[in-house]
């Protein structure tokens, strides 16, 4: 009986065994059958992948990554994503990027031998999925966004790598990055991992460092950890030595970086050597970069597309960028096609190949139209935009001035937002291209989104600057007019409206017209705070001493309410401004003095009427160097305040501005003015 037990039990052991190597048979002609699977119909559109492999003895088959733009045939979710080989036969493969806002793909796949492969979409019912790739070459950094406490441990990032959702996947050359290729992204982890050969056995000492906490693992034993989240020294400080053996090793780099630029270096020193080097880019198992290739319709005919090729940045102050990519149409030889491009910015282009500067970040969709011999081929794209080239670095190409103001000028602002106007304006101001200036400032005044009042009222005072340095008084008032009609805070309408009346009033004959405009404003906000209201009434005082109307000025300093302060501190106040005054217009702080101005006329409307104000900016229109808009304003304020203190003086510094700027007939006109109403004073009688 026992030996009849001992035989059943062999009979048992021998059967299970045979049922092991069954299915194990099973799994793998599973596997194999799906490797060698085709492709199949219903995949209506595909692109060629052109691929060159570097020969490696790194365990595993080759392999290739790519960047590839899809039309709109693509499911959102890649779900009908296929590569195959040149015949047809589907490879394993693994979707890195996708995103069903855009028509960026990332994929990597297997590439065992050199040459060209296919990479398919369109299928609405794509079925099974595509057998699944196992990546064993390149060096991948995937980057999670992290949730939860600080992480400062090995322990603590390997866990937050499992419970922390992927935002991005990236083949990079070694493990020596300066910068996250996705831009800017707080508190994220990010895990490097690739196959390292060693050429010469024996004792390595391996170093590293990281921007905030990380660790160094190899053959999946602990080596290296860096706690705490200081940023990266000058020299890798975290170093360890161990034996390897020849032949390959799985190397794995985690980071936890909290914020500010994203950086990790891996170092090694050879057995007997005295230096240490960053580990090279030969020693990582290498992964092809395949070429994409023009898009074609598997039911044969000509398919709309175009390539899409970032090409540099210009930096425009005070903290963003402009990048400019290139579109070119690919068509056969044989065609003569006339090609037009629209853009959602708003713009629109002509040609083969156009350039395109995007002025923000965001996705952005690309149309574009070839029409040849009666047919019309029609395609478009979305790509997403960042705030820098992230795709270029670490040393993205920088544009001249002249290239981007030239692309620019040619836009059609209608369809721009009021953000993407800003930026304009700030360009063509910080590179001294005015013509440009006028054209960006008037459309981004008039638009009427919303904008933050701060960055309306810097706007502003940015664009009237640059006008007024170019003599153009009229559009830099204009300017200041339309950010008053601007949805912003009173206290920025109110301040756009004091320049808008003071510019008009000094440089122009149109006072009457400026004092209509700000009266219908302040019937509209009479019940505005008192800063806001003493401000438009000192605008108002203003512009009706341009028109000549003293008794209105009267009118609008006293519903101002005063200066809010006692009399002896608005005393000090008003004789430390008029020091500060005299002396940025003498040390030619021209901007400052005018500023200055404009508070006082605000917090104290009464100098308004006063006369001592407007000596000052008949002086600070003189060293600006308008001398006839200095002698209109003096006749103005006389014509309105007769009876000034200040009223002889401010003729006769007219009359000698007058003389000075050849004008002597309209002197002597002044200074029989002078001698008429003011027989008294002894300015009647100075040369």
């Amino acid at each position: 009986m026992l030996s009849a037990g001992r035989n059943m039990m062999k009979n048992r052991l021998f059967a299970m065994k045979a049922a092991s190597l069954v299915t194990v048979m099973a799994v793998a002609t599973a596997a194999s059958t799906a490797h060698c699977a085709n492709i199949g119909p219903g995949w209506p559109y595909r692109r060629p992948l052109y691929v060159n492999l570097a020969r490696s003895s790194a365990p595993g088959s080759a392999m290739a990554w790519a960047t590839i733009y899809t039309n709109k045939a693509r499911l959102p979710d890649g779900a009908d994503l296929r590569v195959t080989t040149a015949g047809g036969r589907l490879e394993p493969m693994r979707i890195l990027r996708i995103s069903p806002k855009d028509s960026e793909v990332r994929i990597a796949f297997d590439a065992p031998v050199a040459g060209k492969y296919w990479v398919w979409w369109g299928n609405p019912s794509p079925g099974a999925k595509p057998p699944a790739l196992k990546i064993t070459r390149g060096v991948l950094m995937q980057i999670y966004q992290g949730r939860g406490p600080v992480i400062q441990t090995r322990r603590m990032l390997r866990q937050g790598f499992k419970n922390s959702p992927l935002i991005g996947s990236y083949f990079i050359p070694s493990i020596f990055q300066r910068y996250n290729p996705m831009g800017p992204v707080n508190n994220d982890l990010i895990r490097y991992r690739g196959m390292l050969h060693i050429v010469r056995p024996g004792r390595y000492v391996m170093a590293f460092d990281v921007d905030g906490a990380g660790y160094v693992d190899i053959d999946g034993r602990p080596v290296l950890q860096k706690r705490g989240l200081g940023w990266m020294q000058g020299n890798v400080r975290f170093k360890r030595a161990i034996n390897l053996t020849r032949g390959w090793h799985r190397v794995e780099v985690g980071q936890y970086h909290r914020w500010g630029p994203s950086g990790v270096a891996l170092d090694w020193r050879y057995p007997g050597e005295r230096y240490y080097s960053p580990v090279p880019v030969t020693a990582f198992a290498p992964i092809a970069a395949a070429r994409a290739g023009a898009l074609r319709k598997t039911a044969g005919g000509y398919a709309a597309d175009f390539s899409i090729s970032p090409q540099a940045q210009i930096f425009v102050p005070a903290s963003h960028y402009f990048q400019r990519y290139t579109f070119s149409a690919l068509v056969p030889a044989s065609f003569s096609p006339s090609v037009h491009w629209r853009f959602s910015d708003g713009q629109k282009a002509d040609g083969l190949q156009v350039n395109h500067v995007f002025l923000t970040p965001g996705l952005y969709t690309i149309s574009m139209r070839v029409h040849q011999a009666g047919q019309n081929f029609r395609t478009s794209m979305r790509i997403r935009v960042k705030s820098e080239l992230y795709s270029l670095f670490p040393f993205p190409p920088a544009d001249p001035a002249v290239l981007t103001a030239n692309i620019l000028n040619s836009y059609s602002l209608g369809g721009l937002s009021v953000e993407q106007l800003y930026r304009g304006v700030e360009f063509f101001h910080r590179y001294n291209t005015y013509h440009g200036l006028t054209r960006w400032a008037m459309a981004w005044a008039a638009a009427k989104d919303y904008q933050n009042s701060a960055q309306v009222a810097k706007g502003a005072g940015l664009i009237a600057r640059g006008l007024m340095a170019r003599n153009q008084f009229a559009q830099a008032a204009k300017v200041y007019y339309l950010v008053s009609q601007k949805k912003v805070s009173p206290q920025v309408q109110a301040m756009a409206l004091q320049r808008y009346a003071v510019i008009t009033c000094d440089h122009s004959n149109a006072a009457a017209a400026v004092l209509s405009k700000l009266q219908a404003w302040y019937q509209q906000h009479a019940g505005a705070n008192p800063a806001v209201k003493r401000r438009i009434c000192a605008a108002l005082a203003y512009a009706a001493i341009g028109a000549g109307n003293g008794k209105l000025a009267k009118k609008f300093v006293q519903a101002s309410g005063g200066p809010g302060m006692a009399y002896s501190a608005a005393e000090i106040r008003q004789g430390v401004l008029a020091r500060n005054v005299e002396s940025y217009i003498e040390s030619n702080h021209l901007r400052t003095a005018r500023r200055l101005l404009n508070e006082w006329d605000t917090d104290f409307p009464q100098a308004v009427l006063k006369g001592y104000t407007r000596l000052l900016r008949m002086k600070l229109l003189r060293h600006s160097g308008h001398p006839m808009a200095t002698v209109r304003m003096a006749i103005a304020y006389v014509n309105a305040e007769p009876k000034s203190f200040y009223a002889a003086q401010i003729l006769y510094e007219a009359k000698q501005t007058a003389d000075n700027a050849g004008h002597r007939n309209q002197g002597l006109l002044i200074f029989a003015k002078l001698k008429q109403n003011y027989p008294e004073s002894p300015y009647a009688y100075k040369k």
